[in-house]
């Protein structure tokens, strides 16, 4: 599996992704500040950050690659969305998931088959519940995984 990376110098080439689910990480966020991760309809994962790294994304050209950040209230720690084709969760510790209405309720179900003892859990394994709605391979992908793989190839 690969992570394609979203910069400041190529986000043009990935205005017409298919996202079914993203997550943002405020500036102080706990694991990756500025981290977006997108998971598209096929099953591609994206990774682009808004304030670390060589080539950090310009804030303002997010809601090119994701129209529906337009569409959401950002609070302090959380969000809400203004959208009712999109549903969002708070991951805690200043991280949020966005994702489409359709796999949200599945999504949900499966969020309580886990029973996490913590609900900060959700931000481990959010993307390979959503991969696995998705019926594509990554279905135990956890965010440890995502930043492993980012890792090994200089991410």
């Amino acid at each position: 599996m690969s992570i394609i990376e979203i910069t400041e110098s190529n986000y043009q080439d990935y205005l017409s992704l298919d996202i079914v689910a993203f997550s943002f990480a405020y500036e102080g966020a706990m694991g990756e500040m500025g981290a977006v991760y997108i998971i598209s309809r096929d099953g591609q994962i994206y990774h682009a950050n808004y304030c670390q790294g060589g080539d950090p994304l310009d804030p303002r050209h997010i809601a090119d690659i994701i129209p529906v950040f337009k569409d959401i209230s950002w609070r302090m720690f959380d969000c809400i969305s203004n959208n009712s084709d999109w549903r969002t969760i708070d991951l805690f510790a200043g991280n949020n998931l966005v994702m489409a209405n359709n796999i949200y309720d599945t999504f949900m179900k499966k969020v309580q088959e886990a029973n996490f003892e913590t609900p900060n859990k959700l931000f481990q394994y959010w993307p390979g519940f959503v991969l696995g709605l998705l019926g594509k391979d990554g279905g135990n992908l956890t965010m440890r995984d995502i930043w492993r793989l980012r890792r090994e190839r200089g991410g």
